[in-house]
């Protein structure tokens, strides 16, 4: 099949905020429409999104933030390319970097290439008669990643109500993804209950969903979700574990880490073993950007003294970078990578992170982004690429649960089974 016509448009994301859908028709009369997320907490190195600034048209009701030159690039750039073309995911990749072969996509902008990406990927999956994630996957058994979920958050999501980013849990216990989504479920609204009865503030719901509620210390709201756990009947550490994303960057000012909650600031090294105290502790499998995105050292020392089995996730510090996933190797600075397609600009070239991540014995993890669309393509990479495990956010708000129901869709329709990255 080829494609008739390209077109990008400025939509809104979960937050509100001007984002990107490009859509792809094909002569056989479809068109295969992809929306693209954007982050607030997000690391220098990712790719660039491009967003309109000052420019006086765009400017005057969003803030800066409208992507009007984006959406000029896919229309007056992109689409004259790609148009009469097979409809091919890596034939339009390799176009794509050819336009813009600037290693951020700063010339065209990450939002603008990823967004025709992903439609291509609907696009060229429709014409093999497939989903998504059968045309990554193939035939044979699915692999349904397990849930990460923010049950607390703070940092840029949340207003600062806690220094970390989020507190989440992972159910390491559970026998299959619809299991694992009722047991979440629980624990999110006994939090909610749970706070309000201690006369928590609970209505501050952050950009993914978690509560927003404020604790002076990073142990103190570890012990309050352990204590939401065990209150719905699990059992903390073997049915389910905690996960942090700590987001580090955001208060590390060069040479100290500033923990505005407890009223001190510390050394990378102080911090080092602030960090172990904290995850020998609790029951954390799982912590992600526990140093800033270039304290490497700290990263390095870390990883020689952390617990065996503990998934040590870069965010900030890779950026679904091959570059920067293959220094991290060599220095062995961490063990699981976040994949987030946005901080790439590219579907294939996410992927070719990914496998690397993979053949290196990294976990891999697929992620959303504060701000989320409806979309639910996220679900079909996660399983297509058999990444083991997803991060959507929380359980509330329908940009996350579009990825949570096409999950469930997904293990209730076909053959599968349930990852475990922690069995």
């Amino acid at each position: 099949m080829k494609i008739k016509k390209l077109f990008g448009y400025q939509v809104l994301d979960s937050r509100g905020r001007p984002t990107i859908a490009a859509a792809i028709s094909l002569d056989d009369g479809t068109t295969h429409t992809a929306r693209v997320p954007s982050g607030a907490s997000t690391g220098k190195h990712e790719a660039m999104e491009l967003r309109d600034g000052n420019l006086a048209d765009a400017n005057r009701f969003y803030g800066g933030k409208s992507v009007a030159q984006a959406v000029a690039n896919i229309n007056s750039l992109i689409a004259p390319t790609l148009v009469g073309r097979d409809i091919s995911l890596t034939d339009i990749d390799t176009q794509l970097i050819n336009l813009d072969p600037s290693e951020n996509h700063m010339k065209l902008g990450a939002n603008a290439t990823l967004a025709v990406s992903l439609a291509a990927a609907i696009a060229e999956a429709h014409s093999q008669s497939k989903s998504l994630t059968r045309f990554f996957n193939g035939d044979g058994e699915l692999e349904i990643p397990m849930p990460m979920v923010n049950i607390l958050s703070g940092g840029a999501h949340a207003g600062r109500t806690l220094d970390i980013q989020d507190v989440l849990v992972l159910p390491i216990g559970a026998n299959s993804f619809t299991e694992s989504l009722a047991w979440i479920v629980a624990i999110r609204e006994a939090a909610a209950k749970i706070g309000a009865a201690e006369g928590k503030v609970t209505h501050l719901i952050a950009d993914e969903g978690g509560l927003g509620i404020a604790f002076a210390s990073m142990a103190q709201a570890c012990d309050f979700v352990v204590k939401v756990i065990s209150s719905v009947g699990l059992n903390p550490g073997s049915d389910v574990s905690l996960a942090l994303d700590i987001a580090s960057t955001q208060f590390f000012d060069g040479s100290k880490y500033n923990l505005k909650t407890e009223g001190r600031s510390l050394t990378s090294a102080d911090f080092v073993q602030y960090i172990n105290r904290l995850v020998s502790s609790q029951p954390i499998v799982s912590i992600e950007d526990p140093f800033a995105e270039d304290d490497w050292a700290a990263w390095q020392e870390f990883m020689s003294i952390a617990p065996v089995k503990l998934q040590v996730l870069g965010d900030d510090l890779l950026t679904t970078n091959l570059g920067r996933l293959n220094k991290a190797i060599a220095d062995n600075s961490a063990n699981a990578i976040l994949i987030k397609a946005n901080q790439n600009g590219l579907v294939t070239s996410t992927l070719n992170v990914l496998k690397q991540a993979r053949a290196n014995n990294f976990n891999t993890v697929v992620s959303a982004r504060s701000g989320e669309t409806e979309d639910s393509w996220l679900a079909d990479l996660a399983t297509g690429w058999r990444a083991g495990q997803i991060k959507v956010g929380s359980t509330h708000g329908a940009e996350r649960t579009a990825k949570w129901n096409r999950l469930l869709e997904l293990e209730a329709t076909e053959p599968s089974r349930f990852s475990n990255p922690f069995a």
